[in-house]
């Protein structure tokens, strides 16, 4: 009789079968071995799609719809495992991820739980870790923005993400959405330890105003949708919007004006 996994890893890829291999491998190599892995591939190409159906030990769902939000549902709602751990296909896990998460979730009693992540790659930044603001409770915290990170550094209760109804689809980074809603009703837990690396190249770059419209729309639905023990956090909502309209506009200004804006904002602070 087969053994239901304990974990569920739901990776979503497109057009990306060589990291998508290594990706799988730093699955396969962790310490924790009661898990499954659900590969979601939306629109892929022919040849892509015979890549990945050589690759062991993996449960391949094929789907001719594109979405990031709409491939992370798919794997939700086949994974049989109690947690679910999302993997984005150009990312890598240490081997000992899986195993050190789930204690860690276990001991704080958490239904989310983030980890650190480091960056590879060339042109790659160095990432801080992300942690909520030690005067604003974990709700709070979510407002300003996302206090988790990608999807790679998270593993969710299923029973969590399924009565939070999953991922936003129409959106197209939905992480922050996601976390959001679900600290309105779950426990959120955080690890000082790195066990994501994240790979850095040009296909996972944004244009700042593309990002800030993605921010926008998260930010009106929270302001809609928010409970009411939160809704004295709508001012907040309103600051941070403008925060995130106006930085890309001040940041291309400081290049055409050749940095003099930024020098101008320094000159302006040392008067206060």
């Amino acid at each position: 009789m087969t053994k239901t996994p304990l974990v569920s890893v739901v990776i979503p890829t497109h057009n990306r079968p060589d990291m998508l291999c290594e990706a799988v491998a730093s699955v396969q190599a962790q310490t924790f071995t009661n898990y499954e892995i659900i590969v979601v591939c939306n629109g892929s190409s022919s040849d892509d799609l015979v890549r990945y159906a050589a690759i062991p030990d993996i449960r391949l769902i094929v789907t001719s719809c594109k979405g990031i939000g709409l491939a992370l549902n798919i794997g939700i709602t086949a994974a049989q495992g109690d947690w679910v751990a999302f993997l984005d296909d150009d990312d890598l896990w240490e081997p000992n991820k899986l195993e050190t998460q789930l204690r860690v979730a276990e001991s704080k009693h958490a239904d989310v739980i983030f980890c650190d992540v480091v960056s590879f790659g060339k042109g790659c930044k160095t990432t801080p870790p992300l942690r909520p603001p030690a005067r604003l409770s974990t709700r709070e915290a979510f407002f300003l923005g996302n206090c988790g990170g990608g999807c790679s550094v998270a593993m969710v209760r299923r029973s969590a993400l399924l009565a939070v109804g999953g991922l936003d689809e129409t959106l197209v980074s939905p992480d922050w959405d996601l976390w959001m809603r679900l600290s309105w009703h779950f426990n959120i837990a955080w690890m000082n330890e790195v066990l994501v690396r994240y790979r850095y190249h040009q296909g996972n770059t944004s244009k700042r105003m593309s990002v800030t419209i993605w921010s926008l729309r998260i930010i009106a639905k929270a302001f809609v949708t928010v409970p009411e023990p939160l809704k004295h956090m709508r001012i907040v909502l309103l600051k941070v919007a403008f925060k995130v309209l106006f930085t890309p506009i001040y940041i291309y200004l400081n290049e055409l004006s050749l940095g003099r804006l930024s020098h101008f904002k320094r000159e302006i602070l040392k008067l206060q």
